[in-house]
């Protein structure tokens, strides 16, 4: 039982909770996470059962995307609805063709302070546990935070009571102050936060936004139409038993990823025979230095690669180059 799991998170759970129930669920506790959602969002989690824990680092570099709404008229501490409520202010006069421009024109490398509730390190204390502790360093980390593929998917009006003391002074009694809250799909580099960017845009219009709704759906190389959620890995599991079938997590069809397949964004090579007992044991053979010389020569030089057993389909070794130099073996798995 050595591979990935895609879960579609429901929002109200941790990473931790989802990790605890996958647990249960499969019979193991080998079971760790490629980066963490926020008990707010919801959507790609990705798990790592068995050998799996190993290509966590190549799994959290990846480029992320997501589905965002953010409430304009508000700015909270943690950047999102969750957090306590710092300022209100009145989005009278705001435009969609307005809120929409500035919404796209928040793309590229843009830097911006991390959010406080993160667990970005000052110190060598994590934000997020200075923010609980309601103390706040003298200086918030400035970080080069990328955003592309920004998609407006669209704005909604909402009728919210208005706390802000100055506007209720100006406000008819008969007329309820709106609130409003646009959605949008974006990708984003490792690194950045949507928490961040949410914040930016509704600085930029002058009244403050804050994230209400977040969910994830690609998490590089892996996309949300292979994910299930939890409940439905349960009942499916549960039918394979019933029906005698193999109740591992190959009865979860695209949610589960086997190890070999797992990286599909590293170049494949295949061995067998002595040079797969030599690769065991921490040694590349003549004839795959040989072969890897080959790729080199044609091109492929420094691309990361996996190596598959032939007969036995199983994940081996993780092989990368730096700079100016020959493959070297950076992972083997048992």
């Amino acid at each position: 039982m050595n591979g990935v799991l895609l879960v579609d998170k429901d929002p109200g759970l941790t990473s931790h909770d989802v990790v605890a129930k996958t647990r249960k669920l499969l019979g193991t506790k080998s079971v760790g996470h490629a980066g963490t959602l926020d008990p707010l969002a919801s959507g790609l989690l990705i798990l790592l059962v068995g050998e799996a824990t190993k290509v966590s680092d190549y799994l959290l570099n990846g480029d992320k995307g997501y589905e965002v709404t953010v409430r304009l008229g508000v700015r909270t501490d943690s950047m999102d609805i969750t957090g306590l409520v710092l300022e209100e202010k009145s989005t009278a006069g705001l435009t969609e063709d307005r809120i929409r421009d500035i919404a796209e024109s928040v793309s590229g490398v843009v830097e911006l302070k991390v959010p406080m509730h993160s667990a970005v390190k000052v110190n060598g204390k994590k934000l997020y546990e200075s923010a609980h502790k309601g103390e706040i360093p003298p200086e918030i980390p400035i970080r080069a935070m990328s955003f592309y593929d920004i998609e407006w998917k669209g704005l909604n009006k909402l009728n919210l009571p208005d706390k802000s003391p100055e506007i209720s002074a100006v406000s008819s009694p008969d007329a309820a102050p709106r609130g409003l809250e646009f959605t949008v799909a974006l990708r984003c580099s490792k690194g950045s936060f949507i928490r961040a960017w949410a914040n930016h845009v509704g600085q930029l219009l002058g009244v403050g936004g804050t994230v209400t709704a977040l969910r994830r759906v690609m998490s590089a190389p892996f996309d949300i139409h292979q994910a299930k959620t939890l409940s439905v890995m349960a009942r499916e599991l549960e039918t394979a038993r019933l029906q005698s079938h193999d109740v591992g997590p190959t009865a979860l069809g695209p949610a589960w990823v086997p190890l070999a397949d797992s990286l599909p964004h590293f170049e494949r090579i295949e061995i067998t025979g002595h040079d797969a007992t030599l690769l065991k044991n921490g040694q590349l053979s003549k004839s795959l230095q040989s072969e890897l010389l080959r790729r080199v020569q044609l091109g492929e030089a420094l691309k990361p690669m996996r190596v598959i057993h032939r007969e036995e389909r199983r994940l081996l070794a993780l092989l990368a180059a730096e700079p100016g130099e020959f493959y070297k073996i950076r992972r083997v798995f048992v």
